[in-house]
């Protein structure tokens, strides 16, 4: 995805949800023109803004290596599954930062 899909699916968010801009800004702690700037065909947001955006979208912003997804012609019938094992083994009991101490 390059940045004008990327504003073109958060302004495509914001109109299916019947959000403003108005009160995207009241959400997200920019001015409404930045906003407006934001989400128009030529918007350049800072990264700041970007994630603010999203946050007041009520999405999140998620990273994966460019072509996951998508199916690969070697083998067309193989799809990668998108995960959220970095959350799930942080919560995992006896991950390495969740071990209880011992009491003295």
């Amino acid at each position: 995805m390059n940045k004008q899909e990327l504003i073109t699916a958060l302004a495509a968010r914001r109109d299916a949800a019947g959000i403003s801009n108005a009160e995207i800004a009241l959400r997200s702690g920019l001015t409404e023109r930045s906003v407006r700037n934001a989400l128009s065909l030529r918007g350049n947001p800072q990264l700041s803004s970007l994630l603010a955006l999203v946050d007041a979208l009520g999405l999140e912003l998620q990273l994966a290596p460019k072509g996951f997804g998508e199916t690969t012609a070697t083998d067309p019938g193989y799809r990668p599954v998108a995960t959220r094992v970095g959350h799930a083994v942080a919560q995992a009991p006896g991950a390495p930062h969740n071990k209880r101490r011992s009491p003295p």
